[in-house]
């Protein structure tokens, strides 16, 4: 046990330290003693002149560590442990004084000496565990800790520092369960549930973590991040409106904070408040000169808000600081095209092309110009071009495949694929875009074989097992197999919410509810706010009778994709 600072208040402070004389310090420390006894707080040692002039030792240095001399303190503590070398008490001591002094090398070395004497020490574990994370050596850390948080389950902060290794290794699983200890032992600790809400938050646990906000803001409503946490958990709970006053709240406080604003723009931009996600995306592109990708969303943003010459004014800016960038030229290509301006940015990238014709991009964008415009037989010619003129690269026959698509030609999109797939066999999604291309032109055999050509020569390939266990769920046949596929995907990749997603789908085809319901809520946790994952959860609860649950889920889903008629008309039928 260590003593409170209040039991110590008789002793002289820090000003009065220089100023003793020997045999007074000496007196203080014998009577220092006396109470250290009183208290339970002196090591154990052996009987003996040798202990008892350990013990006095020791009491000067907690006397000397309660100054605030911790360079003197630590002298008595190494004269009293050559005298007492079994004295663990005393080797933890100097362990826990050398970490506040920021030496966590003498502290594993010393708490290291205390465990030589009793392997199962909790305190010397624990001083153990913070010199390793300390030192930056979390995975080392963890043993010790996790030893000393169960052979002392009453010490918060042994669980504190645990979380703190958990969470620098990911492991929020662990975190949870440590702050859920911490809350146990003092329900009043702010801190704690906030911290409670924020690992259930990365657990994908956001109706637990909402729970666990409410607490944590009436216990320190100005924690800082609260606003943050509170924000991430509202967009996740679809409570959009809700998620954007907090993270505007959190950004007063934080203004360069600009990865929450840019989680805001995304916000604003998903409930079509184009004008608003705009302004934002202008501060955060003002923020970051040189990130071509933020300066690309404020000019999308401002396309959408009808603002086209503002939107244009942002695009003209970009070619004048640079001329010859071609990624610019490919933004200006791109939003112009997908915005009403298609002739002027088929103009464009034909001009570029012109001034590069040996440039395979050129072709390229060019191409994506002539497809987006409608011009799907100049875009053809384009790709066919650049497949001639680039062989050996993949990106041109992917293109040109797609734009087949794109003009129904499925024939000749499958033919593209098929060569590309022989082409680079080491590819595995260009035998996943043949099988989606057959499985479109009703060839669902087709499909199957060009996924079990990549099984046959990975059969662990997470992808392609779950690819065609849910090509067979969708398509309510060979389910045992299906299952059996996912399933085997899941244990290369247990937390993958698309393979959730996919098992629970396969077993609502098997009728196996329940089954599925825990795979779809799992991968709600795992994913949250995946639009198909909330559809395929609100079909389990419909067919449950969870009609409430249901309508929730369908909701979900189209706050996530609100172009979604199939969605739209479920949710309308259940009204």
């Amino acid at each position: 046990m260590t003593p409170r600072r209040a039991d110590l208040a008789l002793w002289p402070g820090p000003q009065c330290h220089a100023s003793l004389s020997t045999p007074m310090r000496t007196l203080l420390a014998s009577s220092f003693l006396i109470v250290l006894a009183s208290l339970g707080a002196w090591p154990v040692c052996a009987q003996g002149r040798d202990s008892e002039e350990a013990l006095r030792r020791y009491a000067a240095g907690r006397l000397l560590e309660e100054q605030g001399a911790r360079s003197e303190a630590l002298e008595e503590y190494y004269r009293a442990l050559s005298l007492e070398p079994q004295a663990i008490d005393i080797a933890c001591r100097i362990s826990e004084v050398s970490a506040h002094m920021g030496d966590p090398g003498r502290s594993l070395e010393f708490a290291d000496r205390a465990l030589a004497i009793q392997a199962d020490h909790p305190r010397a574990l624990w001083l153990k565990g913070t010199a390793l994370l300390n030192l930056g050596r979390e995975r080392e850390a963890l043993a010790p800790l996790m030893a000393a948080a169960e052979a002392d389950s009453e010490r918060v902060e042994y669980f504190r520092t645990l979380a703190r290794a958990a969470e620098r290794l990911d492991r929020f699983d662990l975190v949870l369960r440590c702050y859920q200890r911490v809350i146990w032992l003092d329900d009043t600790d702010g801190e704690a549930w906030f911290q409670l809400a924020a690992a259930q938050a990365r657990l994908g646990r956001f109706g637990a973590a909402d729970t666990s906000l409410v607490t944590a803001v009436h216990l320190n409503p100005l924690r800082p991040g609260l606003f943050f946490l509170r924000g991430w958990v509202s967009e996740n709970m679809g409570r959009t409106e809700q998620a954007q006053a907090e993270f505007r709240q959190h950004l007063e406080i934080h203004p360069g904070d600009q990865g929450v604003r840019r989680r805001l723009v995304f916000l604003l931009a998903r409930s079509k408040h184009y004008a608003e996600a705009a302004a934002e995306a202008e501060i955060l592109a003002d923020s970051r000169p040189d990130d071509l990708e933020a300066r690309q969303m404020q000019a999308e943003l401002l396309f959408e808000a009808g603002k086209t010459s503002q939107a244009m004014q942002v695009l003209d800016r970009l070619r004048r600081e640079r001329p010859d960038d071609p990624d610019v030229i490919s933004i200006r290509v791109g939003l112009q095209a997908r915005h009403g301006r298609s002739r002027a940015a088929v103009q464009e990238a034909e001009r570029w092309l012109k001034e590069n014709p040996d440039e395979l991009r050129a072709l390229l964008l060019a191409a994506r110009a002539r497809e987006l415009n409608g011009d799907l037989e100049i875009a053809t010619a384009h790709l066919e071009a650049a497949v001639a003129q680039a062989p050996d690269s993949i990106a041109p026959r992917v293109l040109l495949a797609r734009v087949h698509e794109t003009s129904n030609k499925l024939a000749a999109s499958e033919a593209v694929w098929e060569e590309a797939v022989a082409r680079f066999p080491g590819h595995d999604g260009l035998a996943f875009d043949l099988a989606m291309c057959r499985e479109k032109m009703g060839d669902l055999a087709g499909a199957e074989a060009a996924v079990r050509d990549v099984l046959a020569r990975e059969p662990d390939n997470a992808t392609a097992l779950n690819f065609l266990g849910y090509l067979f769920a969708d398509h309510n046949r060979n389910l045992d197999e299906a299952v059996d596929l996912i399933r085997r995907a899941l244990v290369v990749d247990p937390d993958n919410g698309a393979f959730l997603d996919s098992l629970g789908w396969a077993y609502y085809r098997l009728g196996r509810l329940g089954d599925a319901r825990d795979a779809l809520e799992r991968a709600i946790r795992v994913s949250p706010g995946d639009a198909v994952i909330h559809e395929h959860l609100g079909d389990v609860y419909k067919d449950m009778q969870l009609n409430d649950l249901a309508r929730d889920q369908y909701r979900l889903s189209l706050s996530s994709d609100q172009s979604n008629d199939r969605v739209k008309q479920k949710l309308s039928r259940m009204r």
